[in-house]
């Protein structure tokens, strides 16, 4: 072959590499901590829906999402105009409502995880614990469901699958039995056949993160607090996470931890089963 046709034919062929490879579009990242690639297809910046996402702790986790850039972020509010005056109109603000299901499935469309940050704002009422904290997870979960979901991440509270003691009672005494409709949201969740991860918080703080170390714990038998900003940290860790996924841990602070060591301890969690 003649040298001159034999470079065209090399040229061809590293320009059709090159058109093949724009084709299939920009390469999936791998997980920040497991290093696992996503599934085949899948696109580098998945869309993540934040409900609850005008809470004080939800507002954190919109922020550290956008700040990281590694996910698309939609964020729902029974009032996107006034979320976005308030909060910022640089996120994707989408009106809804968890306590009106038919609010969900255009809401959730085309999501690949869903994050709750939702909790009662009032004791009892339309507002309160049995409506939030139990019927909105279970709508939500409902529309996640239907809209094929990847993860379900909710945060619940420690405590929630506390069998007793006096914490509990009074936690449940001023809430509105708030323990108790968290504890059957989460069961909504495990029922539901979605692959999901459940956070318990203990006492939360209005403090930056990344002060002091973290402990991921099961049980539901130790008390202590942790920072808001702390759990939006922890939250995101566990999307696409596989050693966060079937699993429901708490979350408190322990001075005495180096301050990174909580990323490695997912690993070492306990899948659910049916009795947590």
């Amino acid at each position: 072959m003649p040298a001159r046709l034999a470079t065209t034919v090399l040229l061809a062929r590293v320009l059709a590499g090159l058109l093949a490879f724009a084709a299939a579009g920009p390469v999936a990242a791998q997980h920040e901590l497991t290093g696992e690639l996503p599934p085949v297809g899948a696109a580098m910046r998945e869309l993540v829906v934040v409900a609850g996402a005008t809470g004080r702790s939800g507002r954190l986790i919109i922020a550290q999402l956008r700040s990281a850039g590694r996910y698309e972020l939609r964020a729902l509010a029974r009032d996107p105009r006034a979320a976005a005056r308030e909060i910022g109109a640089e996120y994707s603000w989408v009106a809804a409502d968890v306590t009106q299901p038919e609010t969900l499935a255009s809401a959730l469309d085309g999501a690949t995880y869903v994050i709750s940050a939702i909790g009662a704002r009032e004791r009892s009422g339309p507002d309160g614990p049995e409506f939030v904290d139990f019927g909105g997870v279970r709508n939500l979960v409902d529309a996640a469901r239907s809209a094929g979901v990847r993860q379900f991440v909710l945060i619940s509270s420690a405590g929630a699958g506390g069998e007793g003691g006096f914490n509990r009672w009074l936690l449940n005494l001023i809430g509105g039995d708030v323990l108790t409709w968290k504890a059957r949201g989460e069961a909504a969740l495990r029922a539901s056949g979605l692959p999901y991860t459940i956070v318990r918080p203990g006492g939360l703080r209005d403090v930056p993160g990344g002060q002091a170390g973290l402990l991921l714990l099961q049980g539901d038998r130790k008390s202590g607090d942790v920072s808001r900003a702390d759990v939006a940290s922890v939250v995101i860790a566990t999307l696409g996470n596989p050693d966060a996924t079937g699993k429901t841990f708490e979350l408190i602070t322990d001075p005495a931890v180096p301050r990174e060591a909580w990323r490695s301890q997912f690993r070492r969690l306990a899948p659910d089963v049916a009795s947590r």
